[in-house]
């Protein structure tokens, strides 16, 4: 098919539960002129009689056969492509229908190398889906227009905040030699590839909207494997050893040590509680072996691992209880939910934004009545979602021994602070402000928590 204008590659491996949703989500794009390239990695599990049924459908699916790695099957992809841009698909995730339609004519248009939208964490639950939105860059300013990095560090400093959510353009990848690392497996070859691609873009769009929806339920994802901290030393040993060849390492080398705190912050705040340890213990060897050898400045690191990077001098014990803290905010509120929750028949929340509304969709599935509270004027006398919304001094007047959860992102500490000020006791008082914490940990699971 002449004039592709994104090929979109889907690498899959024994995925038969949700790879048909995820193709036919590309087969409907709006914009008719894509390519599917399909790469299997030996699966076993009915996964190809399924595309083998879909490419007899569409002569735009073409199937390709690669060894056992996203790494591997993605660099296949791109070898074959023809499109002018390269989208993914993850095997268990899909897509809405105009994804490539708006993310193709905001790059062609502005000549773009880059661009990236939100995203949809979702997950099933009695036959309903669940979506909750996360934006791709959280400076407003910095979204719906072009911008030119002129070779700063911007685009770094936004994170692994995934990398399927865009489009890359094609001659882009290539001039830049910018590939996946081809390690066994399934997690964490995309470390690589999104710092280098936002190393060298020059023209990046975010946009606004959100049209990818990433499957947070499946419980064969590759984020769940237990071997995460020998995963990531490989990727980022890949990646400084592609720094150093190219002689970039020097200038980059303290966004690099940035992006390996924050992606072992994550993983450890993904494994079960009797692992953290541990793991806390073998990621601070590496990390200090790696700051010795590499002459680290704690100040040029980001400042939203600072911390970390500060405590790591000082002692083991000192950088393993500093991470973990910081991994644990809403251990509280996971501990109420598994134990205690089940005798609360009314929960009082404080704060009715957009992490108020995911809390309260939570515990009313959960059979609670939730009263809600908040300082606004404005909702205080409108209502939100539905429902009358009451001053907090009259609710701790009426419930002062009642069970309050501040959901709250930024505010979280202030309010605890103004129902302390009320007489509310401590012990009755949970914060709720990581909504990825939430939604992976708690609501996801929220069939567990429902009294039969």
């Amino acid at each position: 098919m002449d004039g592709i204008k994104v090929s979109v590659i889907i690498y899959v491996k024994n995925t038969a539960d949700y790879v048909e949703k995820c193709i036919r989500s590309v087969r409907n794009q709006t914009l008719q002129e894509i390519e599917i390239l399909i790469i299997d990695g030996g699966s076993t599990d009915g996964t190809l009689d399924i595309i083998e049924r879909m490419r007899r459908e569409d002569e735009r699916i073409r199937v390709f056969h690669g060894p056992a790695s996203v790494g591997a099957q993605f660099n296949l992809g791109l070898r074959e492509a023809r499109g002018q841009y390269i989208g993914v698909c993850e095997a268990d995730d899909y897509i809405l229908p105009e994804m490539y339609e708006r993310q193709y004519r905001i790059a062609s248009e502005n000549r773009l190398d880059v661009v990236r939208a939100g995203y949809f964490q979702i997950f099933s639950l009695y036959e309903k889906e669940y979506r909750f939105k996360l934006k791709s860059c959280y400076q407003d300013e910095m979204t719906e227009k072009v911008v030119i990095s002129h070779h700063d560090t911007f685009f770094l400093e936004q994170g692994v905040n995934g990398f399927w959510n865009g489009i890359y353009r094609r001659q882009f990848l290539l001039d830049h030699h910018i590939w996946m690392n081809e390690t066994k497996g399934a997690a964490y070859q995309d470390i690589s590839f999104s710092f280098l691609t936002q190393m060298y873009a020059e023209r990046i769009w975010f946009m606004n909207e959100a049209f990818y929806c990433y499957r947070i339920d499946n419980p064969n994802a590759s984020v769940n494997s237990l071997h995460g901290v020998e995963l990531h030393r490989k990727e980022y040993d890949e990646l400084k050893r592609r720094l150093k060849d190219s002689n970039q390492w020097e200038e980059y080398k303290h966004l690099f040590f940035s992006w390996e705190l924050i992606s072992y912050r994550w993983f450890l705040g993904e494994l079960p509680g009797g692992l953290k340890v541990s793991n806390a213990v073998k990621i601070y060897q590496y990390l200090n072996t790696q700051r010795e050898e590499e002459s680290y400045e704690e100040i040029k690191v980001m400042e939203t691992v600072r911390k970390l990077a500060e405590v790591l001098p000082i002692s083991e014990s000192e950088f393993a209880e500093t991470i973990l803290s910081e991994t644990e905010k809403g251990k509280e509120l996971l501990e109420y939910v598994e134990n205690s929750l089940k005798y609360d028949k009314t929960i009082i929340l404080f704060g009715v934004g957009h992490m108020g509304n995911i809390v309260k969709e939570f515990l009313e599935l959960c059979g609670k009545q939730v009263l809600l509270t908040d300082n606004g004027r404005l909702q205080q006398e409108n209502g939100v979602m539905g429902k009358n919304v009451y001053r907090p001094e009259e609710l701790a007047v009426k419930f002062p021994y009642g069970k309050y959860i501040i959901a709250n992102i930024s505010h979280g500490a202030e309010m605890k602070e103004q129902l302390l000020g009320l007489g509310i006791p401590e012990g009755n008082i949970l914060i709720c402000d990581n909504e990825e914490f939430f939604l992976r940990k708690i609501f996801v699971k929220a069939g567990s928590w429902v009294e039969e």
